[in-house]
This record gives structure tokens, sequence and C-alpha cells, in this order.
């Protein structure tokens, strides 16, 4: 269903789709009644899941059926009948060095989220391996980040504005196994100001935000995707845009 879907998104928006794939979270997934598996399987099923993907994909743009038997998924003969000339880029969401390394062998491109440097320096290490063990070069495939940030005209509007609208950026711990948006609503009461510091930007000087976005850029990301957490989008795109967006190289 998800190769279907984004196939057809990419034969309808040529050059404009890309498939990002994660392995999931259980507030959104628990609710078909499911075991909710543990991460080690919940990643070895999305390899199993992308390499259906790729298989349809290719088949398809062929011309060709193909069927599948894993471990966890059993593929009927079947091809996709609307494909695209080429077939959308996989990249995959990881934080964690050993699935780096599977995305770089077995994806297009890694996606992840602002984290200190040397953290990410070390999860493009690990995906750069991955690529060279498939024989792909890994300086020509994608680099995606998101930037979680909170920009606002005063220090203290950002930091309410984060406190209010994204605490779980203060939550210093795995939220992919948490079932309910009660249990988050929870601990979300307990995330303080100083639990921010070091895991998000939280400042009203663009100076600040350009600055810390523009080490991303130097570490080698190809694409940032920002996220600022108030509900002040449109003053915050057009500062951004006249203070911050400018001012950024590559």
């Amino acid at each position: 269903m998800v190769a279907q879907a984004s196939a057809t998104l990419a034969a309808m928006y040529p050059g404009r789709h890309w498939l990002g794939l994660g392995s999931g979270e259980a507030l959104n997934e628990h609710v078909v009644g499911g075991y909710w598996p543990e991460a080690p399987e919940r990643i070895n099923r999305m390899f199993e899941a992308i390499e259906i993907i790729n298989k349809l994909f290719t088949a398809s743009i062929a011309g060709k059926d193909v069927k599948h038997s894993g471990q966890y998924f059993t593929l009927e003969s079947t091809r996709l009948w609307t494909m695209p000339e080429v077939a959308p880029e996989i990249l995959v969401a990881t934080a964690g060095p050993v699935t780096a390394k599977r995305a770089g062998r077995n994806a297009d491109g890694l996606i992840t989220v602002g984290a200190p440097l040397e953290k990410i320096s070390g999860l493009f290490a690990r995906f750069a391996d991955g690529a060279r063990e498939a024989g792909k070069d890994p300086d020509t495939m994608p680099k995606v980040l998101q930037v979680h940030l909170s920009w606002a005209d005063t220090d203290e509007q950002a930091m309410a504005n984060a406190l209010t609208e994204w605490p779980n950026g203060g939550m210093k711990f795995p939220k992919a196994d948490i079932r309910s948006p009660h249990d988050f609503e929870q601990m979300a009461k307990l995330v303080r100001p100083e639990d921010f510091e070091g895991r998000m930007v939280i400042s009203a000087d663009p100076d600040t935000h350009r600055a810390a976005i523009q080490r991303y850029l130097d570490l080698g990301f190809d694409r940032v995707y920002l996220h600022n957490v108030g509900r002040n989008q449109r003053e915050w795109i057009e500062v951004f845009g006249r203070e911050v967006l400018p001012k950024l190289h590559r």
C-alpha cells in the first residue's frame, strides 16, 4: 500500500516526491490491536518492507510482476500499475548507528533529527560504511535533517511556546513505545526549561538560530527542514526568510 501510494504521488508530481520511512511509533500504530514488537523486530520488519517496496518499484517500471516470501511478509504475484519514469528515492529515518549502516546498504538516503554534532558524525560514518558495502557512493546519497526550534519575539515567549506546544522536545528518553496521548500529556507536565538544553534552540535572536543551522550544513546535510514549534508561523516565516535563510551557505 505504501509503495502504491508513493508511486502514484511520484507519477502525479514528477521530481517533487520522495519516500521517507521509519520503524514506527506505538502511539500511531498500536490501535489496530496487533502485538507491538520490540525495537529490533520493528527495524527488521521495516527493512524487509523496504526490500518489497524496492522490488515493486523495479519490477513495475519494467512491466513485470513480483513475488516475495520473507520472515515477516508474503507478497503474492503483483505489480504497481501506476509508476513514474524513475522510482522514488527511499530515505530511512534513524537516530541509531546500526540502523544507519543498514540504511546505507538498503536505502537511497538518510533522515535524522537535530542532535549533538558528534552523534550525527557517527551516524554519517556508519551510513557511509553500509553504502560502500553495497557498492554505492555515500557522497552522492541525500542526507536530510529535521530541526525543531522555537523562535518568538522574546526569549520568554519562545520558551513558553516550547513548553506548551513541543514539550516532548525536552523528554530525554525514547518515545516510540508510548501508546497513549494521555500518558504523553502527563509526562509533558514534568518538562522544565532546563530539559531543552542541548536538544533544541530556543531564542528570539535569529542569528542564534542561523548559527545552529549553519553548523548542520557544514556537517554535510543536503536538505534541512525547519519546524518552529510555536503557532506564530507567519511571523517566523517572515523573519527567517529575511534574516536567516539568506545568510546560510553551503
